[in-house]
């Protein structure tokens, strides 16, 4: 019994700071990104709230997709179609169902929170993987 309690403090005590890293990790995904390499004026903002992410995508001002879902991996409907969120350590993982198209994204920060990589990866129709640069939006003006 004295082993057990002892085994599962020590666990406790290594994964706290694991779970904080997590946390500051997945902090820095909050906010609004344009893609460095892609046509200019697309823009990703993520804006978590609770167990809630937001996520707009827009191309010069416009607002082209909005979805919010829990991050938890219960499947929301949306206008569009179906989403999942999830994190999967700092990177959030979203699974987006359009009719009969399944993609998924993976959204990672770097370290200082300057950039961001989206992974975009076709489920179905399967299709190539496509890792997009973003930069963070220091403007006031980012939607």
């Amino acid at each position: 019994m004295k082993s057990t309690v002892i085994l599962v403090a020590a666990t406790v005590a290594v994964m706290l700071p694991v779970l904080a890293a997590d946390d500051g990790d997945r902090n820095k995904l909050a906010g609004s990104w344009q893609e460095s390499a892609a046509e200019p004026g697309k823009t990703w903002t993520l804006v978590e709230t609770g167990d809630l992410m937001r996520i707009t995508e827009t191309v010069k001002g416009e607002k082209l997709v909005e979805f919010q879902c829990n991050t938890v991996g219960k499947e929301c409907s949306e206008k569009h179609g179906k989403v999942s969120m999830w994190f999967n350590g700092p990177k959030l993982v979203v699974m987006e169902t359009r009719g009969s198209d399944v993609v998924k994204r993976r959204f990672e920060a770097s370290a200082d929170g300057g950039a961001l990589e989206m992974e975009v990866i076709p489920i179905a129709p399967s299709g190539k993987t496509e890792k997009v640069a973003l930069k963070r939006v220091t403007s006031t003006n980012a939607q």
